[in-house]
């Protein structure tokens, strides 16, 4: 699931990029906001399910997360409200590339250094 996962986000990623660098520049940035929705969809699924069911150290540490995600979802939608300011994509891509480049790390790699 985890691997499916990363290739959806990479996938939407270089689609995005493919995007803005084309003429569809306003599409290309609500599509960089789907990955940081989602993430605030998954870790508020999670702190509903409360402490019990997933353990206190994940609820603490999905609720420390979740302000993290609900910046980077805010970023993503002022730059899909600003469009017409390129460079302002192109930062909001970089962390996005950032975050993807942690996720297949952890998907991919982190079993063989344990």
């Amino acid at each position: 699931m985890g691997a499916l996962l990363v290739i959806l986000v990479v996938a939407l990623l270089l689609l995005a990029a493919g995007l803005q660098l084309g003429a569809q520049r306003r599409w290309s940035c609500w599509l960089l906001s789907i990955f940081p929705a989602f993430a605030c969809i998954a870790y508020i699924h999670d702190l509903v399910q409360g402490s019990r069911r997933i353990g206190l150290a994940a609820y603490q540490s999905d609720r420390r997360q979740l302000i993290y995600a609900l910046a980077f979802l805010a970023f993503s939608i002022f730059t899909a409200w600003r469009s017409q300011w390129r460079w302002l994509f192109w930062i909001e891509w970089i962390f996005h590339a950032i975050a993807c480049g942690v996720l297949v790390y952890l998907v991919f790699f982190w079993k063989v250094f344990n």
